[in-house]
């Protein structure tokens, strides 16, 4: 009976130091296993507020766009020379008071002529060029093409008007043409209300470069001046 009362006894021992080391392995994996369910509500918000955040990259980007057109430093211009059709990559330049910006191709130059004026020439023949000239918004239109017709009667009496540009740059605009003896003279008058302008291509038979002209007029932007 002695016997019986020592094994029972020893039999308890094990089965609770068993029960013991069960107890201790539960509450560890629950410790390591569960973390993530009871997480501090601070650590919950800071995660939450991390993936909701933007990216800082495109806040920079975003922020570049929308300030104003970001224009690239090169852009390929297809136009035609004495009905001939090219296709060469024009470059970004600004007139001296950068006024504005504009894509001009390799074979030309822009330069001031004097304030509110600028030419763009055939680098190979400077006689043939486009005058740029900046018009105040507050002109009167109907004055100017009374002067633009004085103009053109000096090289023809046979003024043709022809039809502009769709393009929405030329949405008010007049065009005005006169030649003689070889030479031609055409006018732009471009009442937009962002740039008022007034472009004079001056061109001749065997040197047809308006469609260049026109093609690089198009891409006349107005610049944002830095306050």
């Amino acid at each position: 009976m002695k016997l019986y009362k020592n094994i029972f006894f020893a039999l308890a021992i094990i089965t609770l130091a068993l029960s013991g080391c069960g107890s201790a392995t539960s509450s560890k994996d629950s410790a390591n296993g569960d973390s993530n369910l009871h997480q501090p509500a601070a650590e919950k918000k800071n995660q939450n507020k991390d993936s909701n955040s933007p990216n800082k990259d495109e806040d920079t980007n975003k922020e570049a766009t929308d300030d104003g057109v970001v224009r690239i430093l090169e852009q390929n211009i297809q136009y035609k020379v004495n009905g001939e059709t090219k296709k060469e990559t024009a470059f970004l330049k600004y007139n001296d008071t950068k006024d504005y910006s504009m894509y001009v191709l390799p074979e030309y130059k822009l330069t001031a002529e004097e304030p509110s004026k600028d030419v763009l020439y055939l680098t190979d023949n400077p006689e043939i060029f486009m005058r740029i000239e900046l018009i105040p918004k507050d002109t009167n239109w109907d004055a100017i093409t009374n002067t633009t017709k004085a103009q053109l009667q000096a090289v023809s009496n046979d003024i043709k008007t022809l039809q502009a540009p769709k393009d929405s740059m030329f949405k008010n605009s007049i065009v005005m043409e006169a030649s003689k003896n070889g030479e031609t003279v055409t006018a732009y008058l471009i009442n937009n209300p962002d740039l008022p302008l007034k472009l004079t291509m001056y061109t001749k038979e065997d040197a047809d470069h308006r469609d260049a002209f026109l093609q690089m007029a198009k891409t006349i932007m107005k610049e944002k001046k830095s306050k």
